[in-house]
């Protein structure tokens, strides 16, 4: 039996228009699944989940992996108001691993995924790694999907006439690959009603192993809610993105920092972020500021950082200079691989006189030295904080600071010497990734991105 998996999503930022029906781009603000939302279903085998290592925009995607044989399939499913008349527009990013498994996508109504009125009016489905529409009753090829490469679905489906254009651009490319008017619904039905929308593996033979990721999902009554494109078209955002958008959380919390994930509490996908009393508890907690209080909770969840870093800002507010530069360093092996964690050392130095830290940095006190060029960047002072990372012989936060300048190519050998130092070292080479994009080379920003997200082998 398929179970609802409780899982949280993050929706795009920002009130959604009228004109908009669904707008997910899975970050920014948590949302809970419901009848009137999504719902996610999945079994033991199979799985639905938040990722943030491949996502087409922003901080996440969502992964389906569907296993073969195991009597059932994972799916995301989604909901909106009934749609009996006028035009729908339906965006998505889709990238598959192995195209050869199967694969379905559709939107359908209240007859559900039938082939019948009021049930599916638009059907993707990949057999044998090829890309079929599903127009009339009848699958029709469109193109050889290549594995870990993102599409970008654009679907006006005209109701009344009960027919659809379908335009697909693979990423990069201005020519689409796909652009065909007036198809015929998938059971060539006038007037077929929509309400609901389904990313999922094989539906009927159970027999597909496949794994494929979907991000920026829009469905609106309006062609203009999915003309403006997410930040950077074709790829995820960049890290100065990320960087750029943690310091306005940080900024916009001047208690706890804000929590990104279900992981941040040490819970699974799946467990009830609402349900949680712990996570009551942390609310509760983040209204007083209590650093014993998050102790205690760091305490009973050693996996989730959240309390911990919330401990750590409790002192730094409460002006603890001591206590909070050894709860620091405990920390440190957590905190370093974090996009928060530079945000919480700026906010830790702006107590401390800059003067201060100016004066005391050099003199061979490595911690104090890190607390003034994270003071820098907070401050937007790029360039001098690069090159006092460059006289500490940090090459990664020296192109960091470039980057954030807005000067890439200056960021590219510093990153390149971060990666000989340490090679395959992970926050180097996606940002010599993001280098590359930048700067119009495609073949090695790809290098460096598949060096991160894999390649399929012959």
């Amino acid at each position: 039996m398929r179970r609802i998996f409780s899982a949280l999503l993050l929706l795009c930022a920002g009130e959604i228009s009228g004109a908009t029906l669904v707008k997910y781009s899975f970050d920014d603000e948590l949302t809970d699944t419901g009848p009137d939302t999504f719902a996610v279903f999945q079994n033991a085998k199979g799985h639905v989940r938040l990722v943030s290592s491949i996502r087409y925009s922003g901080y996440r995607s969502i992964e389906l992996r569907d296993v073969a044989g195991d009597g059932d399939f994972p799916e995301l499913q989604g909901y909106f108001p009934e749609r009996k008349s006028g035009e729908l527009f339906f965006h998505f990013a889709m990238l598959v691993v192995n195209p050869d498994q199967t694969l379905n996508i559709a939107l359908a109504g209240p007859s559900h995924f039938t082939l019948s009125k009021d049930g599916i009016a638009f059907w993707l489905k990949t057999t044998n790694g090829v890309l079929h529409q599903v127009s009339d009753s009848m699958p029709k090829r469109l193109f050889r999907v290549d594995p870990f490469v993102w599409y970008l679905v654009d679907v006006r489906y005209d109701i009344p006439h009960g027919t659809y254009d379908l335009t697909i651009h693979r990423e990069g490319t201005e020519a689409p690959l796909v652009a065909l008017k007036d198809q015929p619904n998938a059971v060539n039905t006038p007037e077929s009603s929509v309400d609901k929308f389904s990313f999922v593996g094989s539906v009927y033979e159970d027999d597909s192993n496949v794994t494929f990721y979907v991000d920026d999902v829009i469905i609106g009554t309006d062609e203009k809610v999915i003309l403006g494109p997410f930040v950077a078209p074709g790829r995820r955002k960049l890290f100065i993105d990320r960087w750029r958008e943690a310091k306005q959380l940080m900024m916009k919390s001047p208690g706890c920092p804000p929590a990104l994930s279900l992981a941040d509490f040490g819970l699974k996908p799946g467990e009830d972020l609402e349900q949680q009393p712990i996570v009551k508890e942390w609310r509760s907690a983040c209204a007083r500021m209590d650093a014993k209080e998050f102790a205690s909770l760091a305490r009973e969840r050693p996996n989730a950082p959240i309390f911990a870093m919330s401990e750590l800002m409790a002192l730094i507010r409460g002006n603890d200079h001591d206590a909070a530069m050894k709860r620091w360093y405990e920390l440190e092996p957590l905190l370093k691989n974090d996009v928060r964690y530079g945000m919480i050392a700026a906010i830790a130095d702006l107590d401390l006189a800059e003067e201060w830290l100016e004066r005391k940095a050099p003199a061979n006190d490595p911690d104090l030295a890190e607390q003034y060029y994270f003071l820098l960047l907070w401050k937007g002072a790029f360039s001098r904080a690069a090159r006092f990372a460059e006289k500490q012989g940090w090459p990664e936060r020296a192109g960091d600071a470039l980057f954030l300048s807005g000067a890439p190519s200056q960021a590219r050998p510093l990153y390149e010497e971060a990666l000989r130092r340490e090679p395959n070292s992970y926050w180097p080479t996606v940002k010599l990734s993001d280098v590359f994009h930048l700067l119009g080379d495609s073949a090695n920003e790809k290098v460096y991105r598949q060096r991160m997200y894999g390649r399929l082998e012959e």
